[in-house]
């Protein structure tokens, strides 16, 4: 390819530097770590895996960590709107201008041998951006988010301080395994021996307690270490109680992310006696004091994840709501939101991918009353607007008053969303990071 003169041309050229969209290993990466001078030694890093909740567990921990007067940088994907969301430095996107000369540092050393030149993948060229990007800045806390699975997994060559697994679901089945306990020992790759392990499911698969144990790891569990009691929306960890009633994020995420800041914040204490570690230790006073983390729990919201796009106005308009949620557990999760807001009709707006278990996903859904608009994405793997109507009318008993559309387009279905509902209901848009992506991009535009 010519000189790669933008993020649009080093994009469109990441994306054609590997024969396959997904090469699970660590070699290729930890081979580019080394040659890139990449290291974290003087860093904290917070590794953060699970089937859903990783994005918004990594924002709270990023936003409470800001506020500590402590220097972040965040690696999260996929991405909506921008590819610099992928990585943020303080709070913001990192600029094109630096992604793109990083781009070229990683391009120019894979091709450093006598040998055959490195094949990246796509995610490992971004994962290795960040990593360069953290490094080269110097950043107090490196935040990670696991891409896919986690023991082999590009952010995996990076060994974690801090280890979070957020949720265990059944989710890429095919490179992670057809069981829970399957899916569970391999996110489990991202635990170190003698760091701590925060578990944030209530009763997690013995396969991973099992690992840890056997690892020497040191587990922090929900229900035993933290306590989340769902019904009166309170965190206890520590002897410090945190609400999550007007927590814009899912709550048990809330509870997960608290207690990964709070095994960060005793880590100053265990390890080396150095700069970073007294000016972490300096911050404890902020990272456990629950006044100031309340309002940051209040406030954090991530763009996607139980998104309200627009508020319901008396008379004149209904709520819209996003959520990128793609699969049975995270449907679930968002059908139970839905369901604290009053409304007559819910405006569904869904696209999916092929690969995803569409009937369990809309069935979470069935029994609310609603108007379907089903999309076709614009991708490979994109599932047809018609096989969607065809699992929600033959394989998914609905409400007797819910009416299923189709439609070629996200932007089609929101379109007509949006001219039939009335200001007593509420429209969703799910399904996909694509999905919600493409409403996004038509409210910018619009």
């Amino acid at each position: 390819m010519n000189k790669k003169t933008s993020l649009s041309d080093w994009l469109t050229y990441i994306e054609q530097a590997h024969t396959k969209e997904i090469d699970m290993g660590l070699s290729r990466t930890e081979n580019l770590v080394n040659r890139l001078k990449i290291d974290f030694t003087e860093q904290y890093v917070v590794t953060v895996g699970g089937t859903n909740g990783k994005g918004t567990t990594c924002a709270l921990i990023e936003q409470i960590c800001l506020h500590a007067g402590l220097t972040v940088g965040v690696y999260s994907s996929p991405h909506l709107i921008s590819f610099c969301e992928r990585i943020r430095l303080n709070g913001e996107l990192i600029p094109q201008t630096m992604l793109c000369e990083i781009f070229e540092k990683i391009d120019s050393s894979r091709k450093e041998t006598a040998q055959k030149a490195i094949e990246l993948t796509y995610f490992e060229f971004a994962t290795l951006a960040a990593l360069k990007a953290f490094s080269d800045q110097k950043v107090d806390v490196v935040i990670l988010e696991v891409g896919l699975g986690g023991r082999l997994d590009a952010v995996n060559v990076i060994d974690s301080d801090v280890a979070v697994i957020t949720s265990i679901g059944l989710d890429h089945q095919a490179w992670l395994g057809d069981t829970k306990e399957q899916i569970a020992v391999e996110k489990a790759g991202i635990f170190r021996t003698n760091k701590p392990v925060i578990i944030g499911e209530e009763a997690p698969q013995q396969s991973m307690l099992d690992y840890a144990q056997d690892l020497g790891a040191q587990l922090i569990c929900r229900g035993k270490d933290f306590i989340f009691d769902e019904t009166n929306n309170l965190i206890s960890i520590q002897g410090e109680q945190f609400s999550t009633e007007n927590a814009k994020i899912p709550k048990q995420n809330v509870a997960t992310a608290l207690a990964a800041v709070n095994a960060l914040s005793r880590s100053a204490f265990s390890g080396s006696d150095n700069v970073l570690s007294r000016k972490l230790a300096a911050a404890l006073p902020f990272l456990t004091a629950s006044k100031v983390v309340q309002a940051i729990i209040d406030k954090t919201q991530v763009l996607g994840r139980h998104h309200v796009l627009r508020q319901q106005q008396n008379g004149d308009c209904c709520a819209v709501i996003l959520d990128v949620a793609h699969n049975e557990d995270s449907a679930r999760q968002l059908s139970r939101l839905i369901r604290t807001y009053s409304f007559h009709t819910c405006h569904i707006v869904a696209g999916m991918l092929k690969d995803k278990n569409i009937e369990v996903s809309l069935q979470a859904f069935a029994d609310i009353q609603a108007h379907w608009y089903c999309a076709t994405l614009p991708t490979a793997r994109g599932e047809d607007s018609e096989r969607l109507v065809r699992a929600l009318n033959s394989s998914i008993e609905l409400n007797e008053n819910s009416k299923v559309d189709a439609f070629g387009s996200v932007d089609m279905a929101y379109k007509n969303a949006l001219i039939n509902a009335q200001s007593d209901d509420i429209i969703l848009v799910m399904g996909s990071f694509l999905t919600v992506a493409a409403v996004l991009k038509y409210h910018a535009s619009a």
